[in-house]
């Protein structure tokens, strides 16, 4: 009996032992199923996940495409706008040579402008002071510089003749003119002191700087002058004519 009850527990053990291996093989096939399902799922996450990416790298790609395409056409008007300034600054810098060089050409035109204007002046005075000389009278300055139109006030247009302190003219040969004051040719100037008061400074064209220092039985009116002079023959050559005239602000 006692070897048959042995044999049936041997075979409950054994059969248990089986059972026991049976149930753990079925859980290492369910664990193993559960972690390929799991890697599966993390496969298929990642390969949508991929697949999202890709497609926005795509995108991503066709917009820096789009933005470079963008960009070339930017640099190439940049580029055309720089040859453009650059083609303004060269025409700018021929305009600005040439308005220096005509800024020169004016320059030393006035220059020689201001050079006639003094020899002229000091040519009339020259003129003015040769021929018969009366008992008294004096000599203008040498002109050194030019007219400083800043300091004249345009007074109008005056009739200008000329005459010459002889007996003929003046009654006398003393050369002393109204003011009191000796005459000096190619300076002093007769006018009418009901419109002008001896020692007034005057600018006339063609004539230079003048003073009245003198007056005139003829000489009557405001815009009316009578301008000295040592010869005759230049006194009928200069004429009766008309003249601007300035006032000298000193």
């Amino acid at each position: 009996m006692s070897n048959s009850t042995g044999d049936i527990a041997t075979q409950i053990k054994a059969m248990f032992n089986r059972r026991k291996d049976l149930i753990n093989e079925k859980k290492k096939k369910k664990v193993f199923l559960i972690v390929a399902i799991i890697a599966l799922i993390i496969a298929g996450g990642f390969g949508i996940y991929s697949k999202v990416m890709s497609n926005n790298y795509s995108l991503k790609l066709a917009e820096l495409d789009q933005e470079k395409e963008m960009l070339l056409k930017q640099k190439e008007v940049i580029e055309t706008q720089i040859k453009n300034i650059e083609l303004e600054k060269e025409k700018a810098n021929d305009e600005l040579l040439a308005q220096l060089t005509e800024a020169e050409m004016v320059a030393q035109n006035n220059l020689y402008l201001v050079e006639q204007n003094i020899k002229l002046q000091n040519f009339i005075k020259e003129a003015a002071k040769a021929g018969v000389k009366p008992q008294n009278y004096g000599t203008s300055a040498e002109v050194t510089d030019a007219v400083d139109y800043s300091k004249l006030e345009y007074i109008g247009e005056f009739e200008g003749t000329a005459y010459t302190p002889t007996k003929e003219e003046c009654g006398n040969n003393l050369g002393i003119t109204a003011s009191g004051k000796p005459i000096i040719p190619g300076v002093s100037v007769a006018v009418d002191t009901h419109y002008w008061k001896m020692g007034t400074k005057f600018y006339i064209e063609g004539l230079g700087y003048v003073v009245a220092m003198d007056t005139g039985g003829a000489i009557k009116g405001k815009y009316r002058f009578d301008y000295a002079v040592f010869d005759r023959d230049y006194a009928k050559q200069l004429g009766r004519r008309k003249y601007k005239v300035y006032l000298v602000n000193d």
